[in-house]
């Protein structure tokens, strides 16, 4: 398997700050299943990354180590009218193995140049 390449998605949300935090969302290049989010305060320093990878979560805060969870979606998605689709909640994920499957996963992938460094010391 090839590893992720991430790159940058420019748009309007990544020009506004909320809470003193500007959200940046990333792409797969070679995967649609998997996308992330990182947060930069006013200095470009990340305070926040969460990387989706199927329907396992990865979360980096600032000050704590790595977190990881699994979406309440169902890989079946219904096709009715009015059902919400989506990720409402996360759930602890007690699988030592996923966990550190996406844990190599989130290392070894490829991100933006930019952000490259700043996102690898994270993990």
């Amino acid at each position: 398997m090839r590893h992720c390449q991430f790159y940058l998605i420019i748009s309007k949300k990544s020009e506004e700050v909320v809470n003193g935090l500007k959200k940046h969302s990333l792409g797969c290049e070679n995967r649609t299943d998997v996308h992330g989010f990182f947060w930069i305060d006013d200095r470009d320093n990340i305070r926040q990354i969460q990387l989706i990878f199927g329907e396992i979560v990865l979360e980096w805060l600032a000050g704590k180590w790595v977190k990881f969870s699994m979406t309440n979606r169902t890989l079946a998605i219904s096709q009715e009218v009015g059902l919400a689709h989506g990720a409402h909640i996360l759930h602890p994920l007690e699988s030592n193995t996923l966990s550190d499957t996406v844990l190599d996963e989130a290392r070894n992938a490829e991100y933006p140049p930019e952000w490259a460094d700043k996102i690898m010391e994270k993990f």
